[in-house]
C-alpha cells in the first residue's frame, strides 16, 4: 500500500470512496432522508478540491490518500483547531477495511507531527468507535448534535500517547 498527499485530480474519487462508505456505514443509523441529504449536500468536488489545495498550501492541514494497485482506496484528512489535530474525514472502502488502511492513515498523521490528534464519531458507529480504541483513541466527552437533520450523539476520542 501507498500512501501519498492528495491532489486535486483525486478528488472524485475521493467523494465516491466518502458516499460508498458513508452509507455503508450508517445504513442503520440515518433515517432514508439524512441519508440522501447526504449524498445531496456531502463532499461537492469543488469542495473537496478546496480542501485539497488547503492542505497543499498551508502546513495546518493534511490530506492523504491511501493506494493499492494504483487505485485510491481510503483517505484522511486533518486539521489543526488550536494546537489539537481534528481528524475530520476518514474513510477506507467496505471491501478494503479491516487491511491496515486506516491505522496506516492515521500513523502518516502522527508521523507528519499531527499531534495530540483528536476525532468525532456518531455514538452509534460502533464499527468506527471499536477501530479507534483499538489504535489507542479513548473516549473524552459525548454531546448531541444535528447531523444531516438528523439528531445523534456524538463522541469526541482523542489519541493516547504512550512516552517512550
Amino acid at each position: 500500500m501507498e500512501i501519498r498527499e492528495a491532489i486535486p485530480a483525486d478528488a472524485g474519487r475521493i467523494h465516491d470512496i466518502a458516499v460508498t462508505s458513508w452509507l455503508d456505514t450508517y445504513a442503520e443509523i440515518y433515517s432514508e432522508r439524512s441519508k440522501a441529504h447526504f449524498v445531496q449536500e456531502a463532499y461537492p468536488q469543488e469542495e473537496v478540491v478546496r480542501a485539497i489545495r488547503t492542505a497543499e498550501e498551508a502546513r495546518g492541514e493534511y490530506f492523504y490518500v491511501g493506494i493499492i494497485d494504483e487505485e485510491i482506496v481510503g483517505f484522511i484528512h486533518a486539521v489543526d483547531v488550536e494546537g489539537t489535530w481534528e481528524i475530520i474525514r476518514l474513510y477506507v472502502l467496505p471491501k478494503y477495511q479491516q487491511n491496515g488502511i486506516g491505522r496506516r492513515l492515521i500513523r502518516e498523521l502522527e508521523r507528519q507531527g499531527a499531534v495530540p490528534l483528536e476525532v468525532y464519531v456518531e455514538a452509534r458507529n460502533y464499527k468506527a468507535r471499536q477501530f479507534l480504541t483499538s489504535f489507542g483513541f479513548e473516549e473524552l466527552s459525548e454531546m448531541t448534535e444535528e447531523v444531516f437533520g438528523q439528531v445523534e450523539s456524538v463522541i469526541r476520542l482523542r489519541l493516547r500517547h504512550v512516552a517512550s
